[in-house]
């Protein structure tokens, strides 16, 4: 009973402190910055952030996976490094693809150039190095860090206020956040130590890298590919629309990492207990999808009135396709622990294909419906290619067999 109560309470440690941020940047934060913009330049806003979001937070959180997935092998050979240079090539190759998205999108200004970069490569740090946390299982250690990131938006909001660029309400989050977990857990050095588990390592995180960014895609690549098509005002509009049920996704989102936290140290897990996750996940998923439609223009109207009419007749379909990216969020730590890792890369890699085909075909024929509608699609089918993979594959036998 004991354990039960402790495990609750560090779940609800968890909840609290990874979804406080998004919730505060989502519901606060950015609508305050939209009543500052026209439609245009907040849809430019909307899509620098969802490309710093899929590349650098993507890339972060992936090297995050893979080094408490293994941490327990470094430490049974005694062994410490490879995390070192894998951190400083990631933030070379962030910083590339974010310089190249900027000159996609015909931005000149130096300011602009720099500034972006630097969020880049914060997001980037701040969501590798809270992996610390994660090992230890020290789950008040992530509230208390999501706490400090929390006031650094807040504070890098008043500097926006001030006249000071958007990009610095990231900047002050993710740096706070950041030097606060540096201060809890200082660098090991050498910093850019080799071991002779580099080689294989690398194999796994570029295999699980393309797995995450092609799974990325289908929640971010939106606005990536609406920006230029349709335009900011559009990406305005389709924002909108997703936001209640992408923020009920990214509530859940907690629920990946503590349970891949906690899957880390098992070796196996029983189809009873897979199942009953699933219920229970569905049930929750049924609800939510409710709660959000009911709330949505209510909530909305108050954060967007500009904007939320043309929004509404997205609604019940965009926050169908958040509900079901939010269960498959349950389902991928278990695939991703018992399952061989290369499953990962065809799944995303599958529903990506189908994503960009159909959603882009049914844009050209049904406009933004018909995007929202090959999105939905792309999603349903990366949950059920989930399910029938770990069921299919893992037969409860020892994990050594599933993810070499």
């Amino acid at each position: 009973m004991e354990k039960k109560k402790s495990i609750i309470r560090q779940f609800i440690y968890n909840v609290i402190g990874t979804t406080l941020p998004t919730l505060v940047l989502q519901l606060l934060i950015l609508p305050l910055v939209a009543k500052d913009m026209d439609g245009d330049t907040y849809g430019f806003v909307l899509a620098m952030v969802a490309s710093v979001m899929m590349f650098s937070s993507g890339i972060g959180n992936v090297l995050n996976n893979i080094r408490m997935l293994s941490e327990d092998e470094y430490v049974a050979r005694k062994s410490r490094g490879d995390f070192g240079l894998l951190f400083a090539a990631n933030a070379c190759v962030i910083a590339f693809v974010t310089s190249g998205i900027l000159y996609y999108y015909g931005i000149d200004d130096a300011a602009t150039y720099f500034l972006t970069l630097l969020m880049s490569v914060l997001v980037y740090a701040k969501d590798y190095y809270i992996v610390r946390f994660w090992i230890d299982l020290d789950y008040l250690g992530i509230l208390n860090c999501n706490l400090v990131c929390t006031l650094g938006y807040a504070a890098g909001y008043g500097m926006f206020r001030l006249g000071g660029s958007w990009q610095l309400i990231y900047i002050a989050g993710n740096l706070a956040s950041l030097l606060y977990t540096i201060w809890k857990y200082p660098v090991s050095t050498p910093l850019f130590a080799r071991t002779s588990l580099f080689v294989s390592m690398t194999k796994r995180y570029c295999a699980l890298t393309a797995a995450t960014l092609l799974g990325r895609s289908l929640q971010y690549i939106d606005r990536l590919l609406l920006y230029p098509l349709l335009g900011g005002e559009d990406v305005t509009i389709y924002y909108v629309s997703t936001l209640i049920g992408k923020t009920l996704s990214m509530a859940l989102g907690p629920l990946n990492s503590f349970l891949l936290s906690q899957i880390s140290k098992k070796n196996h897990m029983s189809r009873r207990l897979f199942g009953k996750l699933m219920l229970v996940t569905a049930g929750i998923g049924f609800l939510g999808y409710w709660i959000c439609v009911i709330a949505a223009k209510p909530l909305l109207g108050l954060l967007y009135p500009q904007w939320i009419e043309r929004s509404m007749k997205y609604i019940y379909i965009t926050t169908l396709t958040a509900i079901i990216s939010a269960v498959s969020m349950v389902v991928n730590p278990m695939v991703l622990r018992f399952c061989n890792m290369n499953w990962q890369i065809l799944i995303n890699g599958i529903c990506f294909a189908v994503y960009l085909i159909v959603s882009l075909l049914l844009l050209g024929r049904f406009g933004l419906m018909g995007f929202c509608v090959g999105n939905m699609l792309a999603n349903t089918i990366a949950l059920f290619l989930m399910v029938v993979i770990y069921l299919r594959t893992y037969k409860g036998r020892n994990i050594d067999t599933c993810v070499e």
